[in-house]
């Protein structure tokens, strides 16, 4: 590098906008400076700390004058872009790896960034650790196992969890109350569906798109004597009863 550590400045914007901005960089051909107007869309605070971040790690002077250490970091492919992370990470974070290397524990880290940088406020601290921690695993370099988990970046969304299918309870007369017509009781259909489980095997499943509010005449008869029938339905062996199953199900 060009320019000494002494005076690093550990960075604590979000890893992933700084990274993400460097590779954005590398869709257009780099310009000789770097400045706000390459980070429309950005907030001021963000646009100020990549600036910062860029600045500790020589990547751009004062001036904002891109470095050839960045030309090299934007331009290379993917594999290429992390080793060279790699290196920042080692040439600047030089004490807290050392920590690293004696599997050293979360507040030694904690302590390493404070002594060594002198980041006493708790807060900025624990966001240069946070940020140390996504480049370090980023740049795929062994950390102490003591070291706090990261995710695979932050604010990263985790795995979506599947929806749990709810339950919907078929209506019944006493639902439709004294208020038929009425506006508030103008609902859309809902799809709704219940199982029963026969005594032989197998299963029936019911399922209908209905507001069974807006039922009249024989539509309404029909409707829920076809409900009235799953619900007083008792098979051969009472233990095999069973609501919501949809094994083997055959829909009516």
């Amino acid at each position: 590098m060009d320019s000494s550590t002494q005076e690093f400045k550990p960075p604590y914007i979000a890893f992933q906008t700084f990274w993400n901005f460097i590779e954005s960089l590398g869709t257009n051909p780099l310009p000789p400076q770097i400045d706000r107007s390459m980070m429309s869309g950005k907030s001021g605070t963000d646009q100020n700390n990549l600036l910062l971040t860029l600045k500790s790690f020589s990547l751009i002077g004062e001036s904002g004058d891109v470095s050839a250490g960045l030309d090299r970091l934007v331009s290379a492919d993917e594999p290429s872009r992390k080793a060279q992370l790699a290196a920042l990470v080692r040439l600047y974070y030089s004490a807290v790896l050392d920590v690293s290397a004696a599997n050293g524990t979360e507040k030694q880290l904690n302590d390493s960034f404070r002594d060594a940088y002198g980041l006493d406020a708790p807060e900025t601290r624990r966001k240069a650790i946070t940020f140390f921690l996504h480049a370090a695993r980023t740049g795929e370099i062994p950390l102490s196992a003591h070291f706090p988990k990261t995710r695979s970046g932050p604010g990263a969304p985790g795995t979506p969890r599947p929806r749990k299918a709810s339950k919907k309870r078929l209506p019944t007369p006493a639902d439709q109350g004294n208020n038929g017509g009425s506006t508030q009781h103008e609902a859309a259909a809902t799809e709704y569906d219940t199982t029963v489980t026969l005594g032989n095997g197998g299963t029936v499943t019911l399922t209908v798109s209905v507001n069974p509010i807006t039922l009249r005449g024989a539509d309404r008869d029909f409707f829920f004597k076809i409900v009235d029938a799953f619900e007083a339905f008792t098979p051969t062996s009472p233990a095999l009863a069973s609501v919501g199953s949809n094994t083997d199900s055959n829909e009516v």
